[in-house]
């Protein structure tokens, strides 16, 4: 496995490549000094990880980024970004950038997470690929077969959910109006039948004998089915279906849904507000932010577009903001919080789950970084992703209280009139939720979840952790 390291300062090159050939896992190490030497590796060698800086002589990771992408989609790019460089994040957004890492926080514990979260996601594309998905064919250029045109040959075709792309309960459908009838997986999730006709003249009874088929075949699959129309072509027939199926994502989920031609103005409507409430939210306005996300999704109900991804895309582009924004001072949880949200979003099976799940996400960020309606200070709010990344090792109130470069005393009473706790209460619930979770998701005993929340002592811990839930900790395992 190749990983491309590149950073134009030297020690962080070596440090990185350190803290990952000390991982063991046979990693074959590149690294480059600016954009322009890692581009040559890259076309050279080909690695399937990139680390990069973002702000570098000759070129910088941005262009780099955008430059891998348009050669591989498939490449797991990781910007390393500062503070106050949202400008500049913001653009790796556009790019579709995999993970962003605050550059004076990435530890070599942060490089394993990053190993194994490219590790999944090669998983998950070996999965896909078992099939092979007319979509995807048509991104590698691979679908000529599906765009001859024919005279007296026109086609039409019904996309439907089929999580096993099987031809489970269907039936053949050629007859005297379709001459041949086939099974395509589209994408993973959605299979097309797509249909043959000949020396069809367009009248309304052709169609109706179409729309025929679809409710046919929404009856036997009881499942909604998109009708893409007639078309000159097969390929187009099949996406035109896709988009019509998506239409179901907005309200019914039973129906025959019909393709129709949008106006482009449509999507740069609603990429223009997508830009706005990036904007909003890379700058750390919240409110502002959340009411222009809020608009994007009113506007996409009224509107329905049938590129669902533009939607997806949008909102994995609000999180990625927040993220960034706030990534100085959220820590770990922060990125645990986005990496959650933005899994969720793949399962929305409705709009309205959808717009549930953004709902819920930007309440949980509320959460973390406000309280009462206040945001935190950047001293407490540094001591709170201090407490995040290191909870279980944090011997005392001076270690953090120098780790924010403040006085003991003065940051005991800025944290106390922020938060509403005294920070050793604070830390203490801190310890005790996470022990919770470890106790409900983990195998682990409860003296080996004492340990890994900084309490070696267990009758110690037992007597806190019943103080703060009302149970002892054996009884909430149980």
């Amino acid at each position: 496995m190749k990983v491309l390291i590149v950073d134009d300062e030297l020690p962080i090159r070596e440090w990185m490549k350190f803290s990952l050939e000390k991982l063991g896992k046979g990693l074959e190490l590149l690294d480059a000094g600016n954009g322009y030497d890692a581009w040559e590796i890259y076309q050279r060698e080909k690695p399937g990880l990139i680390v990069t800086d973002i702000r570098m002589p000759r070129m910088d990771g941005l262009e780099l980024l955008q430059k891998i992408k348009e050669k591989d989609k498939g490449a797991y790019v990781v910007m390393l970004t500062s503070y106050g460089e949202f400008e500049y994040a913001r653009e790796a957004i556009k790019y579709q950038a995999n993970e962003y890492v605050l550059k004076n926080e990435i530890t070599a514990e942060v490089l394993e997470q990053i190993l194994s979260n490219y590790q999944d996601s090669l998983a998950k594309a070996d999965k896909k690929g078992e099939t092979r998905y007319l979509k995807a064919l048509m991104e590698q250029g691979e679908a000529q077969e599906y765009q001859k045109r024919e005279d007296r040959i026109s086609y039409f075709a019904a996309a439907f959910p089929d999580p096993e792309q099987g031809e489970r309960g269907l039936e053949p459908f050629w007859n005297s109006f379709v001459e041949k009838a086939e099974l395509i997986c589209y994408e993973p999730g959605i299979s097309v039948l797509l249909c043959r006709c000949r020396d069809f003249s367009f009248t309304a009874a052709d169609f109706q004998e179409a729309m025929s088929l679809c409710r046919r075949l929404e009856g036997l699959r009881e499942e909604s089915v998109g009708f893409s129309g007639f078309c000159p072509t097969a390929l187009e027939a099949c996406v035109r279906a896709a988009k019509a199926w998506n239409l179901s994502f907005y309200g019914e989920r039973r129906g025959v849904f019909s393709w129709h031609e949008e106006k482009t103005e449509l999507y740069e409507e609603l990429r223009a507000q997508r830009r706005q409430a990036v904007s909003y939210l890379g700058q750390g306005r919240a409110a502002e932010g959340r009411m222009a996300v809020q608009e994007f999704m009113r506007e996409a109900r009224k509107r329905k577009p049938q590129e669902l991804e533009e939607i997806f895309s949008s909102i994995r582009d609000f999180i990625d903001a927040c993220k960034i924004a706030n990534l100085e001072f959220a820590g770990h949880e922060l990125e645990e919080m986005c990496g959650r949200a933005k899994k969720a979003l793949c399962g929305a099976a409705s709009f309205e789950e959808l717009e549930r799940l953004v709902r819920n996400f930007f309440d949980e960020l509320e959460g973390a970084l406000h309280i009462s309606g206040k945001q935190y200070s950047k001293y407490v709010k540094s001591a709170l992703a201090y407490v995040s990344d290191h909870y279980a090792s944090i011997e005392s109130l001076a270690e953090v209280s120098a780790h924010v470069n403040l006085n003991t005393e003065y940051f005991c009473r800025i944290f106390k009139a922020e938060t509403g706790m005294t920070f050793n209460g604070y830390l203490t619930e801190y310890r005790v939720k996470k022990a919770a979770e470890l106790l409900r998701r983990t195998d682990l005993k409860v003296y080996e979840v004492a340990e890994k929340v900084g309490y070696p002592n267990l009758s110690y811990f037992s007597r806190v952790f019943k103080k703060i839930t009302g149970e002892n900790p054996f009884s909430f395992k149980n």
